[in-house]
């Protein structure tokens, strides 16, 4: 139960019928889906987890708020630390690590296809996540991982613009291509212009 209204609100936040810095009334969502309050409180616990809610003690829990230089800021250190990763992997890439990216696209695929759309966000950050570790440098594996909830946050916003969750999963087959050409420039080309257009359908979809 509760992963079905970790789903439900899930949808909630990423199409914006619950909007930055809303409160996340337990008691009306209990009354809205029958429900007891208990998974309710565990969907909000997970989504806590993945960055997206905020509790404040007395106060409650609350969607987390971002404005336009947030995003920006986000977009421009993934691009960033995607192109270095890339520069760094790209002695050591090896047909194995190629195909295991196009494993995660397929995996994404799979998810889109049956509506697990938080699946497909998690096998979307794998994917970049995966891009970062192939670069066999700790520090930017860890820089990854400190903006893991803000990656999350601009990959969740991001899957919700495209026609459907197909097309948000296939728009990484690029990148893949890419990588199988083994020529890195045009590796980084793939990932500026995927994270570009990413950020160009958040600024269209929130005015920014």
């Amino acid at each position: 139960m509760s992963e079905q209204v970790t789903e439900y609100l899930y949808k909630l936040l990423v199409s914006g019928q619950l909007k930055g810095g809303q409160r996340v009334n337990e008691a009306e969502l209990a009354r809205t889906l029958k429900i007891s309050r208990n998974p309710i409180r565990e969907a909000i616990r997970k989504l806590e987890e993945r960055g997206l809610l905020i509790s404040s003690p007395r106060r409650g829990t609350f969607v987390r708020s971002f404005s336009e230089s947030d995003i920006q800021d986000i977009f421009s250190f993934r691009l960033a630390l995607e192109e270095f990763a890339v520069r760094q992997a790209f002695p050591y890439l090896t047909d194995e690590d190629i195909e295991g990216l196009a494993a995660i696209v397929g995996q994404m695929e799979s998810a889109a296809k049956t509506g697990r759309e938080m699946d497909l966000v998690e096998r979307d950050i794998a994917f970049h996540q995966r891009i970062c570790e192939l670069s066999r440098n700790t520090q930017t594996i860890r820089a990854f991982s400190n903006i893991y909830a803000e990656i999350q946050i601009s990959i969740s916003l991001v899957e919700h613009r495209f026609a459907s969750l197909e097309d948000a999963a296939a728009d990484h087959w690029p990148i893949v291509e890419a990588f199988r050409t083994k020529d890195e420039q045009a590796i980084i080309e793939s990932l500026r212009f995927h994270i570009g257009d990413s950020w160009k359908r958040i600024k269209e979809a929130y005015n920014f």
